[in-house]
């Protein structure tokens, strides 16, 4: 095994990633994405975001079987299965600058999203989101809609988590509920996820490597975030997070376009 000192500076960032991660049930590949996928390069960045998910996600999921609405996570993996096959083809079919570009204009778009959503709805609108807000059909489409295009995305650059909890959350409202269904999803498609990248032939000693040095911090990360979901302010906490999102996904997106023009 060999050594880089890129490889402290991934682990870094699965400290913040897992703290959310044990906190919400997603989020920590999104975070660190950006950083991963540009110090790795997406050949070997996309799967480390893979693997150094699963022993916390088969942790957590066993821990809380009990506690899972099953129901919803048929449905995720049935209408993301389609666009994870979909991802996985094209991974392999553009090229890295490429991918580059669309993993920072994914991220700076899911963080747009939600920076509207939990920043200038509640505090420059002044709009409180109520709980009895009618469904319609176009709502359900919509949802559905996410739950499909997260599954390219989730297939290609494994970065997919807030597009599918744009369904998840409207149907599991409870919070610990939510985040243990989204912990089984990230278990069936991310084990999907590293069967394939391993026939594929992405599994490298050097992936290995930053993985030695990244398990450590992910699980200070996970256990912390585990620790504190009771006790944090969770519209507080995801406005931090999306904000950081918004600043590295811009940040990739805007260096990958200048090194194409």
């Amino acid at each position: 095994m060999s050594f880089e000192s890129i490889f402290i500076i991934i682990g870094l960032m699965q400290i913040f990633g897992f703290f959310i991660q044990g906190c919400t049930g997603f989020g920590c590949t999104v975070i660190a994405a950006a950083v991963v996928t540009g110090l790795l390069g997406t050949a070997e960045g996309v799967p480390y975001g893979t693997i150094i998910t699963l022993p916390f996600l088969f942790y957590l999921g066993f821990k809380t079987i009990k506690e899972v609405s099953w129901k919803d996570l048929i449905k995720i993996v049935v209408l993301c299965a389609p666009g994870i096959l979909l991802g996985n083809y094209l991974f392999y079919k553009i090229s890295p600058t490429t991918a580059k570009i669309c993993i920072g204009a994914m991220i700076t778009a899911i963080a747009l999203m939600n920076i509207y959503k939990y920043i200038i709805m509640p505090l420059v609108l002044k709009k409180i989101l109520t709980e009895e807000v009618p469904d319609t059909a176009i709502k359900k489409s919509f949802r559905n809609g996410c739950l499909l295009l997260g599954g390219v995305v989730h297939g290609a650059f494994n970065i997919g988590g807030p597009l599918i909890t744009v369904y998840t959350i409207d149907a599991v409202r409870e919070k610990e509920k939510f985040r243990n269904t989204m912990n089984w999803v990230w278990i069936v498609l991310n084990t999907f996820n590293a069967v394939n990248q391993y026939l594929n032939g992405a599994w490298t000693p050097r992936l290995w490597s930053a993985l030695a040095v990244g398990f450590p911090m992910a699980a200070i990360g996970f256990f912390l975030g585990m620790a504190f979901l009771k006790r944090i302010n969770r519209e507080q906490f995801l406005r931090i997070v999306y904000l950081v999102l918004l600043f590295i996904g811009g940040d990739m997106l805007i260096r990958n376009v200048l090194a194409v023009v």
